[in-house]
């Protein structure tokens, strides 16, 4: 009697047997139907699972995909920049695969002599391919530009500093002035010194924010404008709270144990008002910092083929973008430029969270753009 055996992941079946003669030749090939019929509904089933396995395996390869090559070409950039020179930038509009699948089902059977041993086969087997077509378009324009040289408004400042809390540390990053308290980009004269009042009130405004005794609210005056709402909830509190107005010379709270609401507009205040003025830095403006930021090989920096620039302000001081000929281990990010690897060191936070909000801020205005625009897209289908 023949042994039927299947295994179901391969899509084989196999029988084994000693091969029959005469009127047992029919029987075989009748047990063989059979056994074709018991099989081709586990191969219908395989094939109705391709699906589900490919978007399972298949969306994180993709999005994986996507957003290493988003941070690879937005470092590169800043590299080049460095050196002066222009990258061009790639969105990705669209990412469309098609799957093609086959079953395969058939008999093999072969007839020695009488008394000689054999096997028939029954091999079934499906076969799947997936082709993805990848759709780019280049990055330019006028409204890119714009976009990348606005100052970041106070709304996105107030949700970056929302979604940080009690760390507001972002307020260094994207503010270069509050009031008369000045935070700039560079160190080029006496005139753009950091002043260390502005690194003291974001401490304030970080241990206030860690204590409960700090708030951002939306306004509902147009522009975009916030409120910053003050609660002294313990002694220290109320001793923070009346050094954060006396640094932003802000008239003193009449009842340092009630809370205080001080409207913020985005400007400079021209008077002496209980109102905080703000301005912001642009997305271009960060990308110049991390330019500066990038350890140039000893070798460009003698040739002259790098920008120099003037030391880093208080938001630049302690980011660093390193060069070396190996790519080295540890890395969070690297790209290679000129035969140097350029990278960031896996445990540099500070440097990966600055970068993190200069991706943003850039994919922000990549994303916004490439939706208005009608530019030329590139399409690449990827096949075997």
């Amino acid at each position: 009697m023949a042994i039927a055996k299947y295994n179901s992941y391969m899509g084989v079946g196999r029988i084994v047997g000693r091969q029959p003669t005469g009127t047992a030749k029919h029987r075989a090939f009748a047990s063989a139907r059979l056994i074709v019929s018991c099989l081709l509904p586990c191969l219908l089933a395989g094939c109705a699972s391709i699906g589900p396995r490919s978007i399972t395996a298949g969306r994180v390869a993709y999005a994986e995909a996507i957003n290493q090559t988003q941070d690879e070409q937005i470092l590169l950039a800043i590299v080049k920049g460095r050196y002066g020179e222009s990258a061009t930038l790639l969105a990705v509009n669209g990412v469309a695969a098609n799957l093609k699948f086959r079953a395969e089902l058939g008999i093999e059977a072969g007839f020695k002599g009488a008394g000689a041993s054999g096997e028939d086969l029954i091999i079934g087997g499906m076969a799947y391919e997936e082709n993805p077509t990848i759709t780019y378009a280049p990055v330019q324009g006028e409204d890119y530009i714009r976009q990348l040289m606005s100052p970041v408004p106070l709304d996105f400042l107030l949700v970056i500093a929302r979604s940080t809390k009690p760390d507001l540390s972002a307020f260094s990053l994207l503010v270069n002035r509050i009031n008369d308290l000045r935070n700039p980009d560079f160190l080029q004269g006496p005139t753009s010194e950091a002043s260390p009042e502005f690194k003291r009130l974001v401490e304030l405004f970080s241990e206030l924010s860690y204590t409960g005794a700090l708030d951002l609210m939306q306004s509902n005056d147009d522009g975009g404008a916030f409120n910053v709402w003050f609660e002294p909830l313990s002694d220290k509190d109320a001793v923070r709270i009346a050094e954060v107005l006396d640094l932003l010379d802000l008239p003193a709270a009449e009842d340092d144990s009630k809370a205080i609401v001080v409207p913020a507009f985005f400007g400079i205040r021209g008077d002496s008002s209980a109102r905080i003025g703000i301005t912001t830095r642009s997305t271009f403006d960060l990308v110049k910092m991390m330019r500066a930021a990038v350890q140039v090989p000893e070798a460009h920096a003698t040739a002259g083929i790098t920008i120099t620039y003037p030391p880093p302000g208080l938001a630049g001081q302690d980011i660093r973008i390193h060069s070396s000929t190996r790519k080295p281990d540890g890395q969070a990010l690297s790209v290679k430029y000129r035969g140097y690897w350029f990278w960031i060191d896996d445990a540099d936070l500070k440097t990966k969270a600055q970068f993190r909000l200069v991706r943003t801020l850039w994919s922000i205005s990549i994303s916004s753009t490439v939706d208005q625009m009608s530019a030329p897209v590139m399409t690449l289908p990827v096949g075997n």
